[in-house]
């Protein structure tokens, strides 16, 4: 019988086996790297019987050198031994590691070795590895899963599928699972789902592998399938064959979560969603498909929204015929007002539902089921009225004379606050028992709360009610007081210093941070810029918000040239795109990114408009800005400028 292995540690004898070869290390140092390639005592005798029956084998001067002898070298290479020679592959000549030994005594990496054991498959005649030989024909895995003669009784389900696993017994396809292993990647216990250059990969590493992510060496956003220096690198880095690319397009740089990656199966997802129980899309949602196809970004989180999001389950509705295909029953249905807001969009802009105003379409909407909600028949004939007179047709006058393109749903949002102001309002009145003829100041005065918006939501109302002779309430407008909201001038040159110089600071913060503290740009008018007034190719990149263009600084002309490029295959032209299809970006978001980086953009707006009417006149301002002449008089005379003895540079329009 032949005698176990020591199972005392060998640390201290392969030091001495080491130290002539390698002075330049301290003994200690040496014992910790002998420890990190061999840490069990089985594993340190077998790397001390290596170094005594193969004398030179650290030095090159054997062709089958034991992994944990490769290990070793290797370590002892990166600590700087000059007589340590790395061993090669004998087919490629790589100084990797070689865990597979070849017919004629030398070593062949895990590449190599694939590829010596490729030949033609007897099916379908593919140069592949070899999985099954029968009869002195030879079959790749997949066509050896799909032969009859694979299948068998498994012994743990009992069902007659692909057997895996013939010793000790019959496991198929479905009930095995991986070993468990240490893996050579992340070093944690885990299944077995591959192997990458003779080393162990987990589950986790193994699908972390097939999200592209930056390479370390050539810096593509690729899949790293190869490994090099102690790294996981690309296939072309390490001169390894492309692995787990699509086998539909041979991409490496899409994700794959399936067989196919994310841009291949677009169709399917496409096809899922849309599709009726015969997988046939209906004639009038094939504008949709197509547009999904084209116009949708990442084609990843198509899938990802196809799985999570709600309304993927309206659209799946609208499939299959259980929901009309009209307004008002996807708003009835879908009930949230950020998911009614997408889905109309959405089929807006896909030519699927007619042109129609998707905020308009929502408003009156909601007007007609809050106003049912309304019990005193007087009060709810008294606020359809005000909205429809008064409410609506202010907000289409506005709209229809505002200059350049905007989202409504902000304004169509405070109609709705100043409607549920005008209720409150009345349920007070009938409370105490009074009309609106005969309810006094004094109970108005008891009933407001100082709340700004309430005033600005009441002032308009008692207006129209006297104007219409129904009450002689009355309500001001809150006082606009913008002294002491501004910054101090030294602390809006320092923020704008911290926009320019912070490279971690993501472009559209970057752009929304330095228009509002350099030109004084309202957020709203910021979210609606568009390609078109954008020139990236001049030298300083140009922006035209007025009448003339502004000459940017390099870093607002680099952050700007980056929206361009992020927002290029979009064809609305939007600099800042929103989440609705075909929308902008609206102001909250911007806002609440400012905000997180430290930026008031209303004060920081009334400082810098205040120093700009300062340096100088309100009509130059007025040009460049895109403000009125009007509203760059009145910033002048609250920053205390005297420009009446101005020459006239231009002449009146």
């Amino acid at each position: 019988m032949a005698a176990k292995p020591p199972q005392e540690p060998r640390i201290a004898e392969i030091v001495a086996l080491l130290r002539p070869l390698v002075p330049e290390i301290s003994p200690e140092h040496l014992a910790e790297i002998v420890h990190s390639v061999a840490p069990v005592p089985l594993t340190q005798w077998l790397l001390e019987l290596a170094l005594l029956k193969q004398p030179g084998v650290l030095e090159g001067q054997h062709r089958n050198v034991p992994v944990t002898a490769q290990d070793l070298a290797h370590a002892l290479v990166a600590e700087g031994a000059s007589r340590v020679a790395l061993p090669t592959c004998e087919s490629c000549g790589r100084a990797v590691r070689m865990p597979h030994k070849t017919p004629n005594g030398g070593r062949h990496c895990s590449r190599c070795e694939r590829n010596a054991r490729s030949v033609a498959c007897a099916t379908c005649g593919r140069v592949r590895p070899v999985q099954r030989t029968i009869d002195g024909k030879r079959y790749c895995r997949e066509c050896w899963r799909a032969d009859p003669r694979s299948f068998d009784l498994c012994s743990r389900c009992g069902q007659h599928a692909t057997i895996v696993v013939r010793r000790p017994d019959l496991v198929c396809l479905s009930c095995y699972t991986a070993p468990i292993k240490t893996c050579g990647l992340c070093s944690e216990p885990g299944r077995v789902a591959s192997h990458l250059d003779g080393r162990r990969v987990c589950a986790r590493c193994y699908y972390a592998m097939r999200t592209p992510q930056p390479c370390p060496e050539c810096g593509r956003k690729v899949f790293l399938t190869g490994f090099m220096n102690g790294q996981k690198v690309c296939a072309d880095c390490a001169g390894s064959p492309i692995t787990m690319a699509c086998p539909s397009c041979g991409s490496i740089e899409e994700v794959r979560k399936h067989r196919l990656c994310a841009e291949c199966r677009r169709p399917i997802t496409i096809q899922r969603l849309l599709g009726d129980d015969t997988g046939d899309v209906r004639p009038e949602l094939q504008p949709l498909a197509e547009y999904l196809q084209t116009h949708h970004g990442k084609a990843n989180s198509l899938e990802r929204w196809q799985h999570k999001s709600k309304c993927a389950a309206v659209l799946r509705e609208l499939a299959d015929g259980t929901l009309p295909l009209t307004a008002d029953a996807i708003i009835t249905r879908a009930r949230s007002g950020q998911s009614v807001a997408f889905l109309l969009s959405l089929l807006v802009r896909s030519n699927v539902l007619p042109e129609l105003d998707v905020e308009t379409v929502r408003f009156d909407h909601w007007v007609e089921e809050w106003l049912a909600s309304i019990e005193a028949a007087d009060d709810r004939l008294i606020l359809r009225r005000y909205c429809t007179w008064e409410l609506l047709r202010s907000t289409r006058a506005f709209r229809a004379v505002s200059q350049g393109p905007s989202s409504p749903a902000a304004g169509f949002q405070r109609q709705r606050a100043a409607l549920k102001h005008c209720a409150a309002l009345l349920h007070e009145i009938r409370s105490q028992h009074e009309t609106l003829a005969t309810f006094s100041q004094r109970g108005r005065d008891a009933f407001l709360t100082g709340s700004p918006s309430q005033r600005d939501a009441l002032a308009p109302f008692t207006r129209w009610l006297r104007r219409h002779r129904l009450s002689t309430l009355h309500v001001e407008f809150r006082t606009s007081r913008l002294e002491g909201r501004h910054y101090e001038s030294d602390h809006r040159w320092q923020m704008a210093r911290r926009f320019l110089s912070d490279l971690d600071m993501d472009p559209k913060t970057r752009t929304a941070g330095l228009l509002v503290l350099l030109y004084g740009l309202h957020l709203t008018r910021i979210v609606t810029l568009t390609r078109e007034q954008v020139d990236v190719t001049s030298r300083p990149a140009k922006l035209t918000i007025g009448a003339e263009p502004i000459e940017l600084p390099e870093v607002l002309g680099n952050a700007i040239a980056e929206l361009v490029d992020a927002s290029s295959h979009r064809p609305e032209g939007w600099l800042f795109p929103g989440r609705n299809p075909g929308l902008h970006l609206t102001p909250g978001p911007l806002s609440r990114r400012l905000r997180q980086h430290g930026l008031r953009s209303g004060s920081a707006r009334t400082t810098a408009l205040i120093e700009l009417t300062r340096q100088m006149h309100p009509r130059i301002v007025s040009d460049l800005l895109g403000i009125t002449a009007a509203s760059a008089a009145a910033w002048s005379r609250l920053a205390s400028g005297d420009w009446t003895d101005y020459p006239k540079l231009r002449a009146e329009p």
